[in-house]
Parts: C-alpha cells; sequence; structure tokens
C-alpha cells in the first residue's frame, strides 16, 4: 500500500500501484475516473459528470450512481479507507471531486509538463534539450485517442486533449529537423501515429515529408505527397495548399542529406532555430486574408527577393497571433536559416512591453551569437545585431508590438527575411520608414464565423441549428476570442441547446457579463483595458460616450457635439482611437465601434463618467441632430418648416452645409441614424415641448425630397 497510484488516460484508462494494475469496473466508472484525470488537479462537479456521463437526458437517479461510482473507485484506490474523510487519493470538496495527482502520478500531466519543458528550452537557445523533452513526451501516448476502452472518447473534451498531440508532434517535428537531426526517426514515428488519426491534416504530411527526405528516403517523401494529393482530391475534391505544395517544392529543388548517426551538430553562429510556437488550432475562415499574406512572399526560387516585413493590425481579439502564426507555418520551410518568435507584450496582462535591446540579445541567442558581456550600448548591440542577420535567409515572428519603434531595432536588413509583427495599433511608420506591408484584419464575416463555430464545436451540432449559430455569430460580432469563449461554454454544456446560450448574449448585449471568465488572456473587459489603458484622458472620455451613439457609425461632428470638446481636439482623439483599432474609419469621415467595443464602452461610461454626464452628453447628441436636420430642410424645403429651435446648448456644433446637394448628402448618409432618433426621442432630457419640436424637425428632414 505504500507505492504510490499511477494514472494512464493516453490510451486505455489504467491505475496501477506498484506492478499491479487495479480493477476499475465497468465501462461508467472508468470513463468517471477518465474525466477525474483530465479537469485534474483542478474539480470535477458533480453537474458536468452528469453531463458528459449520459449521453440522452440523465435518469433522475444519476447523482446518486456518480456518487456509488465515486465511493467505488475510493475503495479501489485505497481498500483499507475507514471514512472518505480520510482519503488521500480521490476528495469530496465543495467545487466537486478532486483527484490528487501530479506530474509523477499522471501520464497527462507529466505530457503537458514536458511539452511546457520542452517550449522553454527552445526559446532559450537550446533546442537539442527541447527535441530531447518533445520526443519523451510524445512516447507517453499509448493509443491514437485520449480515454480509449470508454464510451466517452469521442466527447469534444477529451478529443480537444487529443489535439494536443498532434500539435505536440508538429512542433517536435520543426525542432528536430532543424537542431536535433539524430532524433528524426523518432519523430517520424509519432507523426505517423498523428497522421492515421488526422487524415488530411497537410502539415502533418508536410512534415512527414520533410523528415523522410531529411533521412535520405526522397522516393518515399514523393509517394507520401502523391499518396496525400490523390487522398484530398477523391475524399474532399480539393488540391493540396500552399503549404504541402511548399514541402514538395523544397523536396524537388533540394537533394536530401541522410543524416548520420551520432551527437547533433554544436550550436554556433549556424544554428537554425525553431521557435514557432504551435499554430492555433482550430485555423478557420481567413481565406482572404491568408492568400493577402501568401501574395507578399517573393516567388519561390527568386535569385535576389527582398526582405519582407508584414504588419498584420486590428482590434484586441480579432485573431492577429492565430493568422500569423499559421502562415508562418506554411511557409516556414522557405526560411532554410530558421525560425525566430518574439513575444514583444506589448499589451501583456501583467508585464511591461519587452525592451527591444533585451529582445535581440534573445534573438541573437537563439542564432547561437549570444553576446558575453551584453554591449554597454544600444548602438554597439545594434550592430552586432544587424551583422549576426546578415546574409541569412530567416523567418522572424515579432508578436504584439506596441508601438513602430518596438519593433524598429528588430527588423533585418538582410534579404530574403520575412518579418511577421502583429500589433493592436496600426503601425503606419513602419510602412513610411521600413516599406513594411500593412495587413487590417477585421472581424470575421458570418461564414468565417459559422465556419469557427464548426470546427470547435462539431457539424452536427451547427447543422441543427444553423440559424440561431448564425445569430450567435452576429451578436459576438464575428470576433474571433468572443466565438471561441461561447464555444467553450457550448462543450461545457453539450446537451444545452444553442438557443439557450443565444438568449444569453441577447440578454446582455449592453455588457460583456456573458463572455467574462477569470483568465485574463481570454477575459474580453480584460483584453479590451488593455488597449483602453494606453489611451489619453480625452480619447478614453470619448470612447466611453461613443456608446451612446445609437448608429453603429458617427461623424466627427457628431462626435464634436457628442463629446463637448473643439473640432481639432476630437480630430485628434478620434485618430488615437484608430491607431489603436477602437474604432475604424469605415469611409471617409464616418467611423464606427466593435459590438462588443461598444458594450465596453458602454460598461465604462456606466462607472466612470455617471448618470449626470451621460444624460447631458445624450442630450447634446440629439440637439446636434436636432439642429443639424432642422439645417437640412430649411434648404431643401423652406416653406415647409415652421418649427423655432431654441439656441443649442453649449458644446452642441450643427453640421453646417454649403448648398442643398451638400445638405442632401447628409440626409443620405444619416438616413439610418435619423428614425432611430425619431424612435428613441423619449430619451431625450428635455420638456414635452421641445421634444414635439425634435420629432417634427427630424421626420421633415426624414420625408424631404432629395434633388
Amino acid at each position: 500500500m505504500d507505492a504510490p497510484v499511477r494514472y494512464s488516460i493516453l490510451g486505455t484508462v489504467r491505475a496501477t500501484r506498484g506492478d499491479t494494475e487495479l480493477e476499475l469496473g465497468p465501462p461508467k466508472r472508468m470513463a468517471l475516473l477518465a474525466l477525474l484525470l483530465l479537469r485534474a488537479p483542478g474539480p470535477l462537479t458533480l453537474s458536468e459528470a452528469v453531463d458528459i456521463l449520459w449521453d440522452d437526458d440523465p435518469p433522475p437517479s444519476a447523482a446518486n450512481v456518480v456518487h456509488r461510482h465515486i465511493g467505488a473507485l475510493r475503495r479501489a484506490l485505497e481498500p483499507e479507507l475507514r471514512s472518505r474523510t480520510m482519503a488521500a487519493h480521490l476528495l469530496r470538496a465543495a467545487d466537486g471531486y478532486r483527484l490528487l495527482v501530479d506530474t509523477s502520478t499522471s501520464d497527462l500531466l507529466r505530457f503537458r509538463d514536458l511539452h511546457a519543458q520542452a517550449q522553454l528550452a527552445v526559446k532559450a537557445g537550446a533546442p537539442k534539450k527541447g527535441a530531447q523533452d518533445f520526443i519523451e513526451a510524445l512516447g507517453l501516448w499509448h493509443g491514437p485517442t485520449v480515454a480509449a476502452g470508454t464510451y466517452v472518447a469521442q466527447h469534444p473534451l477529451f478529443t480537444s486533449v487529443g489535439h494536443e498531440y498532434v500539435a505536440t508532434a508538429k512542433e517536435a517535428a520543426d525542432v528536430v529537423l532543424t537542431s536535433a537531426p539524430a532524433l528524426t526517426e523518432e519523430v517520424l514515428t509519432a507523426l505517423r501515429r498523428a497522421v492515421a488519426c488526422h487524415p488530411f491534416d497537410e502539415a502533418l504530411h508536410s512534415r512527414i515529408i520533410a523528415a523522410l527526405a531529411a533521412t535520405g528516403r526522397q522516393a518515399e517523401a514523393l509517394q507520401q505527397f502523391e499518396s496525400i494529393r490523390h487522398t484530398l482530391a477523391k475524399e474532399l475534391g480539393v488540391e493540396p495548399g500552399p503549404g504541402l505544395r511548399a514541402a514538395q517544392q523544397h523536396l524537388l529543388r533540394h537533394r536530401a542529406v541522410r543524416v548520420e548517426d551520432g551527437p547533433a551538430p554544436p550550436t554556433g553562429p549556424a544554428a537554425r532555430p525553431a521557435q514557432l510556437p504551435a499554430a492555433h488550432q482550430p485555423f478557420a475562415g481567413r481565406r482572404k486574408a491568408l492568400s493577402q499574406c501568401l501574395e507578399l512572399l517573393p516567388l519561390e526560387g527568386e535569385e535576389n527577393p527582398l526582405t519582407t516585413t508584414v504588419a498584420i493590425c486590428g482590434m484586441a481579439g480579432v485573431g492577429k497571433t492565430t493568422l500569423a502564426l499559421h502562415w508562418a507555418h506554411l511557409v516556414a520551410a522557405r526560411f532554410p536559416d530558421g525560425q525566430i518568435h518574439v513575444d514583444l507584450q506589448g499589451h501583456h496582462a501583467s508585464r511591461p512591453p519587452l525592451d527591444p535591446t533585451v529582445a535581440m540579445t534573445e534573438v541573437l541567442g537563439a542564432l547561437g551569437a549570444r553576446p558575453d558581456p551584453v554591449p554597454a550600448s544600444t548602438t554597439e548591440l545594434g550592430s552586432l545585431y544587424r551583422r549576426t542577420l546578415a546574409g541569412r535567409r530567416l523567418l522572424i515572428v515579432l508578436d504584439d508590438a506596441h508601438d513602430c519603434e518596438h519593433v524598429r531595432p528588430l527588423l533585418p536588413g538582410t534579404p530574403g527575411c520575412l518579418t511577421i509583427v502583429t500589433s493592436r495599433r496600426r503601425l503606419e511608420g513602419l510602412a513610411v520608414t521600413d516599406n513594411a506591408r500593412l495587413l487590417p484584419l477585421p472581424a470575421m464575416t458570418g461564414q468565417e464565423g459559422l465556419e469557427l463555430l464548426e470546427h470547435r464545436l462539431g457539424a452536427d451540432r451547427i447543422r441543427g441549428a444553423r440559424t440561431t449559430a448564425e445569430e450567435i455569430v452576429d451578436l459576438c460580432g464575428g470576433l474571433p476570442l468572443a466565438l471561441a469563449v461561447v464555444s467553450a461554454r457550448a462543450l461545457m454544456h453539450p446537451h444545452f441547446p444553442l438557443g439557450a446560450l443565444a438568449q444569453h448574449l441577447r440578454d446582455n448585449q449592453d455588457s460583456l457579463v456573458a463572455f467574462s471568465s477569470h483568465d485574463a488572456r481570454t477575459d474580453p473587459r480584460s483584453v479590451f483595458s488593455r488597449s483602453y489603458d494606453t489611451l489619453s484622458s480625452g480619447a478614453a472620455a470619448l470612447f466611453r460616450l461613443l456608446s451612446l451613439h445609437p448608429s453603429q457609425d458617427i461623424t466627427l461632428p457628431a462626435a464634436t457635439s457628442l463629446s463637448c470638446t473643439h473640432p481639432r481636439a476630437t480630430r485628434e482623439y478620434m485618430a488615437e482611437l484608430v491607431d489603436r483599432n477602437m474604432i475604424v474609419e469605415q469611409t471617409p469621415g464616418r467611423y464606427a465601434c466593435h459590438t462588443l467595443l461598444r458594450s465596453y464602452a458602454a460598461e465604462l461610461g456606466r462607472s466612470v463618467d455617471g448618470k449626470e454626464i451621460l444624460a447631458e452628453a445624450r442630450a447634446r447628441m440629439f440637439e446636434h441632430y436636432l439642429h443639424s436636420a432642422d439645417a437640412a430642410t430649411t434648404l431643401l424645403a423652406p416653406h415647409n418648416s415652421d418649427v423655432v429651435l431654441p439656441p443649442p446648448r453649449v458644446g452642441v456644433r450643427p453640421q453646417r452645409f454649403d448648398d442643398r446637394a451638400d445638405a442632401a448628402r447628409w440626409i443620405v448618409a444619416e438616413r439610418y441614424v435619423l428614425p432611430v432618433l425619431i424612435q428613441d426621442v423619449s430619451h431625450c432630457p428635455q420638456v414635452d415641448t421641445f421634444r414635439r419640436q425634435l420629432t417634427a424637425a427630424l421626420e421633415m428632414c426624414v420625408e424631404s425630397p432629395v434633388p
């Protein structure tokens, strides 16, 4: 009884004490143990256990059945246990049941620990150590799926864990093929096991082709390509994607070099880093954006390719890093001197932006040229940085830049390099000084959002509630972060109809309550706050008030009246918000704010500004449109107006028109805003007489003929 109990979930569920395998009982009890292991070291709630263990509606006795299975598992783990209060393995807590395991007793926790160690080793410039940790982690898997042998094996909670094996196999292949060739056969075995469960994953096939070529098996590598090409055409009716094509072309152009047994080459100036984190899965939609990315690259085989810098810019949560990493993995083979990833922490939840000198030192270390000691001046370090990068064809991902100056020192000047920058800022300065290509990334289209939901929740669940799924995408504003959060909630409650989730989103449209969580990386309120906190006080105040506007878009004059600021100051504040992608200029002079950012602004307004300030701003907005509409109708239908308006309050700057055509254009542009104002006029904090004047003027403006 002194020997620890060790648990296996990476394959058939097992529990052993020393050399003795414990009898776990019937399949439902094994499935319950699998759930406990999956949630460990956290709790498994009773409601979650009931939801997952019964596909159909659970019987009234479901909770009692779970309790009985828990008791039976305790007796199997601790036969001599007299009271559950003395249990040392399976505990009852207020938040559910907890199985006490750690990396020494759970193969899943050990796998994740090794995976994290491998990533840290690679990032620290020790790719050989990282490769060994990757291979050891992959060796812990003994079956194609998590919880094989139980009937819940295909539940999304388990299959999502199974995807960790695939992602780790890809990471391991990238490191092994560039830095630890002696382990190529081991990683090839892992890749083949992964592709057996994911036969259409082109990234896996690309790495298998590269591994075969690295061991001198060119014919087998070409056969691998032809096999997957034929499978894609027959089963899906598509041709290989750019990543798989790139692997084939690389194979055809270069002669494979057989890897000899023995120690890997020493790390030095010729080190080839492979630091790309695993690509975010699932990757859905973004075909247009990805096509634009691929078009920015020079043609393969070009003798004198230029240095290419691409800045992917967009609002928080829009998927910039996801797109950057997916693109980087697709084209990694085109950069033979390695791939480098640097998290610049421009908007990190708890850490300040990474100093460019620290980032330069990290890159130098990855290339085997870490300076010792570090040059005393930034100029000397920059000179060493440029000399080290000279002549290399590198792929560099600079993730989450704070601003242009955060990036400039890190841009390579050597031809043939690709630098992918992501930032919440627009980074227009890089286009001016460094000829960077700017790629603004908008929210997903409705179809892209549906594709993302389908990838995360499964086609069957979306097919049965497509209209509701479309509404969920709309309520999330097509924001990938919000869609991912909602998908996770749906996976946690697989028996809940999507309609209940949509209703929850509808009920909380004026706030972010429906998306809140305790994870600073995934909670939209926390994510948005890191952009808001960088604003000047004037821009922050204007952002909060924008939520009062009845339409998604607003003009500069309307924003000036709403905020009670000088037009020049309003223009500067709007430009600041545009630069941080908190609003976008959709057409010249008209600005729009994403629906979830509007909800965030509304929350801030209620907590920061208070009722009086918001009421005054709302009154200014109504008066702005009232006097603007009156000026337009005076030009368009001067004989039809008998409304005499009082002077506008301080801060209101109505629209002015040069002629009838100018007034008509304004009416056309505001044709969606004016009717909403008429319907919403009851909120105007004025006497009934003024409300009648507002209604009459706006109705006349809407009905006036446009010349």
